[in-house]
């Protein structure tokens, strides 16, 4: 028998049947959907050499298409993340009907942009899904009539990917979406641990945060002070005043405490209404004071102080969180009667 002979016809049927095999292996590989059209793109371009090539996706919300993916053999205006409105140009009249546009001759049509400066022919086929466009796929070419007999391939490689596209396209969306969430989440877990008027730790956090202390104060054989501060005639301050200055100042004494504390890698909190807490990790602490130069005219002293308390667990101690926040708490009581404005430390 002769042997069988390829015709040119057969050829470019063989060429668009191994086009269509890549493009059908790239959509199912690639679940990142910029990635995905890229990787389309070049392999189209790898095939048949076509001057221009590219894929714009839709942006409902701004009436837009954007480019996704584009291989073009000169630098142009045209590349990843150029948008146009739609209904502008040929891409844009593509994306709006949802028709395929093949124009063999572009000389004089009024619908077309010269993307290439010198675009002679030029076919968009919509990538639909239930009836939407979700994307236009592009060619170009400086030569007349290049795209004659490509239409078929390129509306099946639409239709090949639509579905994978749709995938990507909501992969992208559900990222999105959880990158959103655990923000929020974040956002949500970081307010449930501040103290809502100076921003600094809360009481539950500072518990917890304590708790932590000593375990590991215990676990390492290290010391853990703890130091309790509570601002000086406060309530006088209040009367004096007003409650709005009285916040201020609670702020501006958490504001200075946490610039100590962040300095010395400390933990700072509001342990309640004008109290204060520092957790010292690591240090002996036999002495620790921290007042602000703001006038107090209520005060004997005419300025804001604080009284502060200061308990250590030591090495190989029997202290637990509780009774060393009472330790502290009896050394700060020890610093008021003593006259304010004091520290008073464990011995």
């Amino acid at each position: 028998m002769p042997e069988s002979v390829l015709l040119p016809a057969d050829h470019a049927a063989l060429r668009q049947l191994a086009a269509l095999n890549r493009i059908s292996r790239i959509a199912l590989q690639d679940m990142e959907l910029r990635p995905m059209l890229q990787r389309i793109v070049d392999a189209l371009y790898e095939e048949f050499g076509w001057e221009f090539i590219a894929f714009a996706g839709i942006d409902r919300e701004r009436d837009e298409f954007v480019c996704d993916a584009v291989h073009a053999w000169t630098p142009g205006e045209v590349r990843v993340g150029y948008r146009r409105a739609l209904g502008t140009g040929v891409v844009g009249l593509c994306a709006s009907t949802g028709q395929t546009i093949d124009i063999p001759e572009t000389l004089g049509h009024p619908d077309v942009i010269d993307t290439l400066g010198g675009t002679r022919s030029e076919l968009c086929v919509p990538v639909l899904h239930n009836g939407s466009v979700i994307a236009v796929l592009n060619v170009e070419s400086v030569r007349p009539g290049t795209f004659n007999g490509q239409r078929d391939l390129l509306e099946t490689v639409a239709s090949q990917i639509s579905g994978a596209l749709h995938a990507a396209d909501l992969l992208r969306r559900l990222t999105a979406a959880n990158a959103s969430l655990e923000l929020a989440y974040r956002d949500m877990a970081l307010r449930a641990q501040q103290d809502g008027l100076t921003g600094i730790a809360n009481r539950r956090y500072f518990d917890q945060q304590l708790d932590e202390a000593c375990a590991h104060a215990i676990q390492d054989g290290q010391p853990l002070s703890l130091l309790l501060a509570d601002v000086d005639h406060f309530k006088t301050y209040n009367d004096h005043y007003g409650h709005l200055a009285g916040d201020e100042c609670l702020r501006r004494i958490a504001s200075t405490l946490a610039a100590h504390s962040a300095a010395m890698t400390t933990q700072v909190a509001r342990y309640g209404g004008e109290e204060f807490a520092v957790v010292l990790p690591g240090l002996d602490m036999q002495a620790a004071k921290a007042a602000l130069a703001l006038t107090h005219l209520g005060s004997p002293l005419g300025r804001i102080s604080l009284s502060i308390g200061v308990a250590t667990m030591r090495t190989h101690s029997a202290d637990t969180p509780s009774t060393l926040i009472a330790r502290a708490d009896v050394m700060l009581y020890a610093a008021k009667r003593g006259g304010r404005d004091r520290v008073c430390a464990e011995a």
